[in-house]
């Protein structure tokens, strides 16, 4: 994820009241409901918790939930392989009829490429060769596709140096995604392959190309051909979704000419998935009340019912990081830590926030 960059309006704070108001009432869309989702990270949770977890996620009604296979956790020595966390997950998820993206990604130290920039970062660097990669690929769909998993969003925000460090690279991703989709189509012929989430244009000093960019260069390279959706980031807080004044480039009010672009290279029918939206409460920069949360959250949801080429969207995240209401980071849940609801759940149960 990454953060907005403008202040909260005196208007936008005025006009959330009426947009919460919409949790109470069905959708004014026509053509369809969304699907949504939730992104999920276990953070050292039992089984209870976690049981407790997708529970709420089906009183909010969600549909999908996003769960990371993290090579870099998973295999952190090479042959030494604990996957413990997507399996509990896999498991609630099957549990409760919901359905799982998995997000396949980061390269464990002793198979990252090298870097020469963000050294704290080497877990987010591809990997040096691609024979491990697709080993490891292999063994991740040989495991779950069986247990019901077959939608897969290869890497996260591979537009940004933070994620594909030292600078991001189209045709280095598209020799990535290829190995990908070649593998794991290989065990499971009808897997749901899309390229990895794409984020809005970075603050600077931090270095990434707009995903119009981006997605222009793998539909140049083939890439993009190959998949099976264009998954998107599309940050818009501090900012209500469809403001035309939010930044930065790349945001949800740019998706129609994201989709655009898809039109021009032929692929028009294509889904746009929007895998990670959000907005963090607390105290941090560019952070909202949670009653300004709410109204973000519902308002991409209702846009998106208004756009036959979206796919799920996939709201970041279910339960806060942690609990310092100055760090952003830690606040973008929907549940507080303690697994308290905030108002945007509530919205999304169909219950007026207090």
């Amino acid at each position: 994820m990454r953060t907005g960059r403008t202040g909260l309006s005196l208007l936008m704070s005025l006009v959330l009241l009426a947009l919460t108001a919409l949790a109470c009432q069905p959708s004014v869309s026509a053509n369809r409901n969304a699907e949504i989702g939730m992104t999920l990270h276990r953070r050292g949770s039992d089984h209870a918790s976690l049981k407790r977890q997708f529970d709420l996620m089906v009183a909010m009604n969600v549909s999908w939930v996003r769960m990371d296979i993290d090579w870099a956790s998973i295999e952190t020595e090479r042959g030494q392989l604990d996957w413990s966390t997507p399996d509990m997950i896999a498991s609630e998820a099957a549990d409760h009829g919901i359905h799982v993206l998995a997000v396949f990604a980061f390269s464990p130290a002793w198979a990252a490429a090298p870097a020469t920039s963000h050294s704290s970062t080497t877990r987010h660097s591809r990997p040096g060769g691609m024979a491990d990669y697709a080993r490891f690929a292999q063994l991740a769909a040989e495991r779950y596709a069986p247990r019901g998993v077959h939608t897969w969003e290869i890497w996260n925000e591979p537009n940004s140096d933070k994620f594909w460090p030292p600078l991001p690279n189209p045709d280095e991703y598209a020799a990535l995604f290829r190995v990908a989709a070649q593998t794991i189509r290989g065990v499971d012929p009808q897997a749901t392959l899309l390229i990895g989430g794409l984020a809005p244009e970075p603050d600077p000093p931090n270095i990434g190309l707009t995903p119009m960019r981006y997605l222009d260069r793998l539909y140049s390279n083939g890439a993009a051909q190959l998949a099976d959706g264009i998954a998107v980031h599309p940050y818009s807080f501090p900012s209500l979704p469809n403001d035309p004044d939010q930044q930065p480039e790349g945001g949800f009010k740019d998706l129609a000419d994201l989709h655009k672009l898809m039109e021009k290279h032929g692929d028009g029918q294509t889904k746009i998935w929007i895998t990670e939206f959000g907005a963090p409460t607390g105290k941090g920069p560019d952070a909202v009340s949670d009653q300004m949360q709410a109204a973000i959250l519902l308002q991409a949801r209702h846009q998106a019912e208004e756009w036959e080429w979206a796919g799920p969207l996939i709201y970041y995240e279910l339960v806060d990081g942690g609990t310092d209401p100055t760090d952003i980071e830690q606040n973008f849940g929907v549940l507080r830590e303690n697994l308290t609801l905030k108002a945007s759940a509530l919205a999304l149960m169909g219950t007026a926030p207090a």
